[in-house]
Parts: structure tokens; C-alpha cells; sequence
């Protein structure tokens, strides 16, 4: 396995992850482990895996055989991809937050209650949870804006509702696949300076699929794939910035 400085204190252990879509080896024997507290980038061309990898340590998708552990402090290790569906489903509700490229908010509903479902699913009173999603949402700049709907907000303003959402639940893992890519340079540096601010400037982790060397360079460690392997692992020297 390569090896890099960022290996010690994981919150995510993978070893061994195949992935296959017949003949096409998505994952190939990957070993990585994403430390707590650090921003990890996923970099590579299109088909080498970035997107499988992301999806096989979330949860979101099984590998074939391989495992991945979940170690959160004071909790007992989880074999994720030995969890079943429903226990999954629990743990990205819980422990996992996610921002995709589009966001994948929901249109009929208001940005505060967007952020909102995502506590209201775990069971918080429909009350609390908006006072909570209004709370996070004027923290990242969107006060006056919590009851449009999602329509009536720029794709940055969206993109901070779908980074509102992610951690409104106090998530320990950030997983973010391409959440700039969409947006003109200006206001994708914008969305990243929050990103970051909410996960690791909070002690939290990001795991992020890019493209965007750029975005890479904000990370503390960028792995790289080709062919579902992992064929670097480089510590940036700079990293996150606030």
C-alpha cells in the first residue's frame, strides 16, 4: 500500500476493495486509510474509479469483497460493507454528509427545510430542526433566504444550502463529489472556502472526487487513481487554508 504522513488516527480504513462492472475493474485491491480531521482529494481520469471509491467508503455502494471500517471516537469499529441496507442507510443519515455536483436538493421545498429533512429523518421535532437549519444556514451566509425555494437561489446559494444540509447533523465524514464543478472559478473558490471551514475547520473529514488540480491543492492529501488503483498519494504541502 502507499503510504503517506496523513495515515495515523483513521476515521476510514478500507483494505482491499474490488469493484467490477464485468470486465471493467472499477476498484483493484485498493488499501487506503482517510485520517480524522484532514481533507482527502480523489483525482483521476474519467473511468478510474474516483467516483466507486467515494461511493464504496460511504456506504452508498458495496464493493465486491474488501472491507471498509468506520472509526468513530468512543464507538466501536463498524464493518460498513457488513452492514445491511437499513443499517447503511442509518449510518449516512448519521455519521456521513454529502454534497454533490448538482446538490441534489430538493426543488419543492424551501432551503431551510432542506437542511431541515436531514435532521427530521433522524427524528428531530419538525420545530427544532428548522430553528437548527436556520441557524446553519445564516452561518453561511444565507440569512433572508431560508424560505426560497430552491429555484430562486444562484447555483453558489444552493451549494451552501446542500453544505448546510451536510453538516447540520454534525456528521463526522464529508463526502463531496465534484461540489465545485458547476460553478464559474469565482464562486466555486467561494463554496470550497466554506467547505472546508465546515469539516475540516471544525475537526471534521472530507473525502472529494475533483477534477480541478486547483481544488486538489486544498486538500491535505491527494490520491490519485488509474485503472481503479491507486498510483500516488501526495501530501500537499500548503493544505486547507481558512
Amino acid at each position: 500500500m502507499l503510504q503517506n504522513s496523513y495515515v495515523s488516527n483513521p476515521v476510514i480504513s478500507a483494505r482491499r476493495l474490488l469493484r467490477s462492472y464485468g470486465s471493467t475493474h472499477a476498484l483493484n485491491g485498493i488499501d487506503v486509510d482517510i485520517a480524522a480531521g484532514t481533507a482527502v482529494a480523489i483525482m483521476g481520469p474519467s473511468g478510474s474509479g474516483k467516483s466507486t471509491l467515494l461511493h464504496a467508503l460511504a456506504g452508498i455502494e458495496l464493493p465486491d469483497s474488501g472491507t471498509v471500517t468506520l472509526n468513530l471516537p468512543g464507538q466501536a469499529p463498524v464493518e460498513v460493507d457488513g452492514l445491511g441496507d437499513s443499517a447503511r442507510t442509518k449510518l449516512r443519515r448519521e455519521a456521513f454528509g454529502f454534497v454533490f455536483q448538482s446538490g441534489l436538493l430538493i426543488p419543492e421545498l424551501t432551503a431551510e427545510e432542506n437542511v431541515a429533512m436531514a435532521l427530521m429523518v433522524n427524528g428531530v421535532p419538525r420545530t427544532a430542526a428548522i430553528a437548527r437549519a436556520v441557524e446553519a444556514l445564516q452561518q453561511l451566509g444565507l440569512a433572508g433566504m431560508e424560505q426560497r425555494r430552491i429555484g430562486q437561489l444562484s447555483g453558489g446559494q444552493q451549494q451552501r444550502v446542500a453544505i448546510a444540509r451536510a453538516q447540520v447533523t454534525g456528521a463526522s465524514v464529508v463526502f463531496a463529489d465534484e461540489p465545485t464543478g458547476a460553478l464559474d472559478s469565482v464562486t466555486g473558490s467561494e463554496v470550497l472556502d466554506i467547505l472546508m471551514q465546515c469539516t475540516v475547520g471544525m475537526g471534521k473529514s472530507l473525502v472529494m472526487v475533483t477534477h480541478d488540480r486547483q481544488v486538489a491543492q486544498r486538500c491535505h492529501r491527494i490520491l490519485t487513481l488509474q485503472d481503479g488503483k491507486i498510483t500516488a498519494d501526495d501530501s500537499v504541502v500548503q493544505g486547507p487554508r481558512s
